[in-house]
């Protein structure tokens, strides 16, 4: 210190400022990587469509164009509309008739399919979004449909006493009628799809038929509406109004970390015991596996056992900080252990935002490559950009509001994707021969984006892609069953006999043709093994495969259907290819 204060003192009494040496390289690297941080907090960022704004151009007689959330599918309808309550809406309705247009509903267009789109009129609810009432002793909440899942789950937890959604899927900007029809699901193999906490809803024919339908329909056919309306997919009518089943509020801690692929699938049903939510990332042609574990607490519980855990967990983590070494902690990981674990659970959600941007850059970039480059970029671009913040303490991360906690931190921007719930039963060999198919096409399809293992409890719903038949399912998940497993707060006790539970396979593709990969997964590895495909995703089925799939209750929701659409109003190409109706214009 003596020598650096000699080297500035000029004996006359000034001194110079004192100098440090700067890491020039270190300077510009930081520049850089803040740089990149910025762009790509501010770039590859999912956009939501505009309703309002798409309703006000309508109305002022411009051409508008809607958009499915990917931009690949989109279409200009004759009007597009925006109703504020149910006079204009049946003014719509008749409108529609008496001109001979279709008709259809659509939210936030987060759809892969055009299951939403028509080029007559297009209706959206998202002023249909009022509470209409909040019963805290019987669980239920009645709300109009087109309110968006986010703000309802908002109000909810502002309620006095807080609650919450059972369950929703890992996206929360859709609307509540919307994620409904097409039979939304999160994760847990305690938790089913959205539409099994259905207790009733109010539905508008095309006719202008107001119907109230519940759970409990004493009335046969009304009681067949009802099921038909669970999981509708837009071919009945308009869904104005749902009563649902909700839970007390709670927290969420989340733990994401990494695993060889082959002891995440040879292990599936123990992990997916050991963690109310479980989701699994994975990028093909790679041999290591995210997982992301979130479990249900209470504030004060979870403050008080984090801080023990993390002053232990330097040492000994139930799950092996010294296995995650082994494996290669993750550069933030090691950055980040310095830090008090406590805040980072905190500042946690914040860095899984910047994981998926990074992870849809990553993406994006290998898009712009030749498709047998794939398995190198996967291995040696994708691959990391998506394990970057996996491990650690930084791996922690808490949500006071939980339904912050079992949603995505953000959301992939523009993608293709295909899901496929296989029975659990069928996993290890549908799992096997997916794998097979990726190997015989290594470099020749665009797999170079994450597949994604999800998990979820069985139900009865007509076409819910989880129904399971009485009796079919295992002896242990019976018991589990009586034990209270599917019962109180984590399911529903209505189709106790049907608990045996699915494992979702999604494949997503960024910037490649999808169809060689997805068509061919599915004609020769999801169709073989029993699975369904999520009604809202990618799939190339027509009436007959479906009608098979699914059996006595597909038929029996085409009845419904038109009984309450006779004059196919609410159908659209999409839907005829479904329902093999004919066009009556």
């Amino acid at each position: 210190m003596a020598e650096h204060h000699d080297d500035h003192d000029h004996g006359d009494g000034h001194r110079d400022p004192p100098s440090f040496p700067i890491q020039e390289k270190s300077a510009i690297w930081g520049l850089v990587l803040a740089f990149v941080a910025y762009f790509l907090c501010h770039s590859f960022v999912y956009v939501e469509n505009d309703p309002t704004a798409v309703a006000e151009a309508s109305a002022r007689g411009q051409r508008v164009e809607w958009t499915s959330f990917d931009k690949f599918y989109s279409q200009s309808p004759i009007v597009f509309k925006q109703p504020a309550d149910h006079a204009e809406l049946l003014q719509i309705l008749e409108g529609a008739v008496r001109d001979n247009h279709t008709v259809k509903v659509v939210g936030a267009g987060h759809s892969w399919t055009p299951i939403g789109l028509t080029d007559g009129v297009m209706i959206n609810l998202d002023k249909f979004n009022k509470i209409f009432s909040i019963d805290a002793v019987h669980k239920r909440v009645t709300v109009q449909a087109g309110i968006r899942i986010r703000d309802l789950s908002a109000a909810l937890a502002a309620n006095k006493p807080p609650l919450a959604l059972r369950n929703t899927g890992v996206l929360n900007r859709q609307s509540l009628a919307g994620a409904l029809a097409t039979g939304t699901h999160g994760t847990g193999i305690n938790y089913q799809i959205m539409s099994a906490d259905i207790v009733s809803l109010e539905l508008i024919t095309a006719a202008g038929e107001v119907l109230r339908v519940g759970r409990n329909e004493a009335d046969a056919a009304m009681r067949e509406v009802f099921e038909a309306a669970t999981v509708h997919l837009g071919g009945l009518g308009v869904i104005t109004e749902v009563t649902m089943e909700v839970v007390s509020a709670f927290s969420v801690v989340k733990r994401s970390r990494l695993m060889p692929l082959e002891e995440v699938v040879g292990g599936l049903e123990s992990l997916a015991e050991a963690s109310e939510h479980l989701l699994v990332w994975y990028v093909p042609y790679t041999e290591t596996a995210q997982l992301m574990e979130a479990n249900r607490t209470v504030r004060s519980q979870m403050i008080s056992a984090m801080s023990s855990s993390s002053s232990s967990s330097s040492s000994s983590d139930d799950n092996g900080m010294e296995a995650e070494e082994k494996q290669g902690s993750s550069l933030v990981s090691k950055l980040t252990r310095a830090v008090h674990s406590p805040l980072l659970l905190y500042i946690r959600p914040s860095l899984g935002v910047l994981q998926v941007r990074v992870l849809s850059a990553a993406g994006w970039f290998s898009s712009l490559f030749p498709v047998a480059c794939i398995p190198f970029l996967n291995r040696y671009l994708v691959a990391p950009s998506l394990h970057m913040f996996a491990g650690g303490v930084s791996s922690y991360s808490f949500y006071p509001e939980g339904y912050q906690g079992i949603v995505l931190d953000d959301h992939p921007d523009q993608y293709r994707e295909a899901e496929w719930f296989v029975p659990f039963e069928n996993f290890p060999a549908a799992f096997a021969d997916f794998q097979a198919f990726l190997s015989e096409r290594k470099g020749k399809i665009g797999a170079n984006f994450v597949v994604q293992l999800r998990v979820t409890k069985g139900d009865e719903l007509w076409l819910s892609p989880f129904r399971r038949s009485r009796g079919s399912c295992r002896g242990s998940e019976i018991e589990g069953e009586e034990k209270g497993g599917g019962g109180g707060e984590g399911g529903r006790e209505r189709g106790e006999g049907a608990s045996s539970w699915y494992v979702s396979i999604a494949t997503l593709v960024k910037g490649y043709d999808c169809e060689p990969y997805f068509k061919a997964a599915e004609d020769l590895v999801w169709i073989p093994h029993g699975a369904k495909p999520h009604w809202g995703k990618l799939h190339y089925l027509n009436y007959n495969q479906l009608s098979r799939m699914y059996g006595e209750e597909y038929e029996r929701y085409l009845s419904v259907r038109r009984r309450l659409d006779p004059r196919d109003v609410f159908l659209n190409q999409h839907l005829r290819e479904l329902f093999l109706e004919r066009a009556i214009r």
